[in-house]
């Protein structure tokens, strides 16, 4: 359907092989309740002021949204972007698939799979991209054998589990506020093919986004905070722009833009197939860090005071990036994503 018949083998074997392997590792099934428990948000002695509890999602509807299209405030959605097969009738959304991607997300929502799935196509064979909301949980399968490649400026094909603020405000509101977004993460499956041969092969990266608006020029900066990335280089916090917004990256163990947290996992390259707690910890100092260094790089004149950023929106954000040929497949759930200003 997408490629001629030996790239769909060689498909097939990767992905069985990874089945095989998750199977190997998992001699016991483990009750999914139980597997990692979200931890307690409070330190001892301190204070949470909770900006955003997980959300209970009971329907889809208006929950599922592909580029371009206009996503709700003040509500937990998914956005698919740049992940249609052009040639097919419909989007990556436009259908609910029946079968069972947790090989790949690893996450099984209730019965009927299709009141809580969203896809393009419905092949189990070959992974076909799926995406799924229930409850406080969440799954994401990408697979760019099914999408059209598209030059994308700005970034690459991703999805994002967001939620938008229509009315804000600042998670540094005391001297010592830190603010945390934290969930459950998994990400079991992960192959990527070099189709063209050039030895660059496709990225995968797993990474919390949060977005700061700095009310005195109006002006939104982002935080990406990475979890995951397929490379075997640690990566390295800079500061850059996407040609539409200015933002710094760091990741799980980063101390420039952003803290470690004694109770979060650290950063990965490699896949994990139980739910492990992520917490991202940004501090004042960590806020005024980005705002000097973007000032620096780009002449800019964001705020060093962190009173004057308010948070409009944070998500769970899965990212792929690929030469035309190249071809990568991704999967990863979550469950109880929430934000708090902690001091």
């Amino acid at each position: 359907m997408k490629n001629i018949m030996n790239n769909r083998l060689l498909m097939l074997i990767v992905i069985m092989a990874g089945v095989l392997s998750m199977l190997s590792n998992s001699c016991k099934k483990e009750n999914k309740i139980n597997e990692a428990a979200t931890l307690p948000v409070l330190k001892s002695g301190s204070v949470n002021r909770t900006l955003l509890s997980p959300q209970n999602i009971t329907d889809t509807s208006g929950r599922f949204y592909v580029e371009n299209e206009t996503t709700p405030m003040n509500a937990a959605y998914m956005c698919v972007r740049w992940q249609d097969d052009t040639s097919h009738s419909g989007n990556a959304i436009s259908i609910s698939p029946s079968y069972n991607p947790e090989s790949y997300s690893g996450y099984t929502p209730p019965t009927p799979l299709t009141s809580w799935q969203k896809g393009e196509f419905n092949d189990s064979i070959n992974g076909s991209p799926i995406f799924q909301l229930n409850g406080t949980n969440g799954g994401m399968l990408m697979n760019s054998w099914f999408t059209t490649y598209q030059t994308i400026v700005g970034g690459g094909q991703n999805t994002v589990y967001e939620y938008k603020f229509s009315n804000s405000s600042s998670p540094w509101s005391t001297s010592t506020s830190v603010l945390w977004v934290q969930a459950d993460l998994k990400l079991p499956w992960f192959a990527n093919w070099d189709n063209n041969g050039n030895g660059i092969k496709p990225v995968g990266q797993l990474s919390y986004d949060i977005y700061l608006n700095d009310i005195t020029i109006n002006k939104v900066l982002c935080i990406i905070v990475n979890a995951y990335d397929n490379r075997t280089a640690v990566p390295t916090e800079y500061v850059g722009t996407d040609t539409y917004t200015y933002f710094a990256s760091t990741r799980f163990g980063g101390t420039k833009y952003s803290t470690p947290n004694q109770y979060s996992a650290s950063w990965r390259n490699t896949t994990w197939g139980t739910y492990s707690f992520y917490r991202a910890e940004i501090t004042r100092q960590n806020v005024i860090n980005i705002a000097t260094d973007i000032n620096a790089q780009y002449g800019q004149n964001f705020s060093l005071n962190p009173n004057n950023y308010v948070l409009t929106s944070a998500g769970i954000l899965q990212e792929t990036f690929r030469e035309q040929g190249d071809q990568i497949s991704m999967g990863s759930s979550f469950r109880d994503f929430s934000i708090y200003e902690n001091y």
